[in-house]
């Protein structure tokens, strides 16, 4: 899930830098006079070097940030006035820079004190009224107890599953950003014969299994992103259960699966 995300993070970012470059060759905006007489080569290679450290930068690779930062610094040596220190002495710049980030932040630490800077944030409150939990970083998996009625769950930076158990259920939000949530709701019970789903995605993708049995209206707006709806033509049973699903789908998923 990590990875979509960055793809989906980088793809824009190209989308910017290619519109950028377009414009540039129309004469729509002119960069800065130091930049005066860079070649369309030079500045495809730049392009190519800031979508490199921009995934390095969310992978924390520092290898991948101090080369191509180098690579721009020759690139942009005159205008920049620095071509008394191009090409080498950047180049061994970034390699001693690299070892030194590397010994001072080993890869282990990273993921070591990154995962426990987001658990550390975890932020879980309690609604009296309706039992409710609200989850609001990191990574949480929860079931709700029997007679919640009002169910709420929400992922960021992360990835977990919502088992809904609730004997009188009546609605159910969820919420996903940069990061991937499961909810099953094929245990939980409906006397009403009426439930709402809110989902609401960003940079993330959300799966909610339904029991095969309820009727399926999709009401979810999507935008720069895709709602798979393999439920509403499944029809459900006559008198059964309705669940309507609100919410929004942006630069994400929604899958939604009858089981």
């Amino acid at each position: 899930m990590r990875n979509r995300v960055k793809n989906i993070l980088s793809g824009i970012l190209l989308i910017i830098l290619a519109t950028c470059l377009v414009l540039w060759r129309l004469d729509v905006f002119a960069l800065p006079d130091i930049f005066e007489g860079v070649k369309i080569w030079e500045m495809i290679i730049a392009i190519i070097m800031v979508v490199i450290i921009f995934h390095s930068i969310l992978d924390l690779a520092f290898g991948g940030i101090f080369f191509p930062l180098a690579i721009l610094c020759i690139i942009f040596d005159d205008a920049l006035g620095i071509t008394a220190i191009t090409p080498w002495i950047v180049l061994i710049a970034a390699l001693l820079l690299t070892i030194a980030f590397e010994k001072l932040f080993p890869s282990h630490w990273i993921k070591r004190h990154f995962k426990k800077a987001i658990n550390d944030n975890i932020n879980v409150e309690f609604h009296k009224d309706d039992n409710r939990r609200h989850h609001s970083s990191g990574e949480y998996v929860n079931s709700s107890s029997d007679d919640s009625e009002y169910v709420y769950h929400s992922i960021r930076f992360g990835s977990g599953s919502k088992y809904i158990n609730s004997k009188n259920l009546k609605s159910v939000n969820l919420d996903c950003n940069f990061g991937e949530l499961s909810a099953y709701l094929d245990k939980a019970e409906v006397p009403e014969k009426q439930v709402e789903i809110n989902a609401k995605v960003a940079f993330g993708e959300i799966n909610i299994y339904i029991p095969r049995d309820w009727k399926v209206i999709n009401k979810v707006a999507v935008s720069m992103g895709d709602c798979d709806d393999r439920a509403s033509s499944i029809p459900g049973v006559e008198d059964g259960v309705t669940c309507i699903i609100t919410g929004s789908v942006s630069f994400g998923d929604l899958q939604i699966v009858k089981v």
